[in-house]
């Protein structure tokens, strides 16, 4: 009896042995678990701090002054090109007010230039374009020789042609005025206007001279922009 506890002792002895030796041939992950998940929290913050250096960098936008004053010889071409697209209703609604006032006056003027030659000429009665301009129902024989009647067809035609030759000199003065605008603006597109403007004061001492020889105390202001 005392022979068979020894021999399971014994045996015993042998099973704890071989387990540990196969627990110890068990191979084991030398860096832990936590240092794998930092380590990969480290590498994406890297990648995402380091720009792509084989990305294309976004210029950002710098007009040219000429290239503004070229464009502006189409109407508005210069303000397309400084994208500065809100003053395009401006050029629009100015040009189209010119074109009117040209056109308005110079058919004004054409009738009247038309009438006022035609009653002029050796056979007034033959023309219509003057006797558009009497009353309706009026006889034409009545204003044919009628100096006053002339008199206005004259004033007529004249006023129209002073007012068509303004509307056109009105037409060039915007059209440069678009022009030198569009330069400005490309010019100045990248200045800085900072809205903060600093004034300060302080006391100051102002010394006498040859031709104040009192000296005294005022203030000094400063103006920062």
């Amino acid at each position: 009896m005392r022979r068979v506890q020894q021999i399971s002792l014994l045996a015993l002895f042998w099973l704890a042995l071989s387990l540990s030796a196969k627990a110890d041939l068990v191979p084991t992950d030398s860096i832990p678990p936590d240092s794998v998940v930092q380590s990969a929290t480290r590498d994406k913050v890297v990648e995402e701090v380091v720009p792509n250096k084989k990305s294309k960098e976004v210029k950002s936008f710098q007009p040219n002054s000429t290239k503004a004053v070229l464009f502006s010889i189409i109407p508005g071409g210069g303000q397309v090109y400084n994208r500065v697209y809100w003053k395009l209703p401006i050029v629009i609604g100015a040009y189209t007010a010119c074109y009117y006032a040209i056109s308005w006056n110079n058919n004004n003027l054409l009738d009247y230039a038309t009438a006022f030659r035609d009653i002029k000429s050796s056979t007034p009665m033959e023309h219509q374009s003057w006797k558009d301009f009497i009353p309706y129902g009026a006889d034409p024989k009545s204003y044919v020789n009628n100096t006053g009647f002339h008199e206005q067809l004259r004033r007529g035609r004249d006023f129209y042609r002073r007012n068509r030759d303004l509307s056109i000199i009105i037409t060039v003065g915007i059209y440069a005025l678009f022009m030198i605008d569009a330069y400005v603006d490309a010019e100045l597109y990248s200045f800085d206007i900072s809205p903060n403007l600093t004034l300060s004061y302080a006391p100051a001492y102002i010394p006498s001279t040859p031709q104040t020889p009192d000296s005294g105390i005022g203030v000094q202001l400063a103006l920062t922009f």
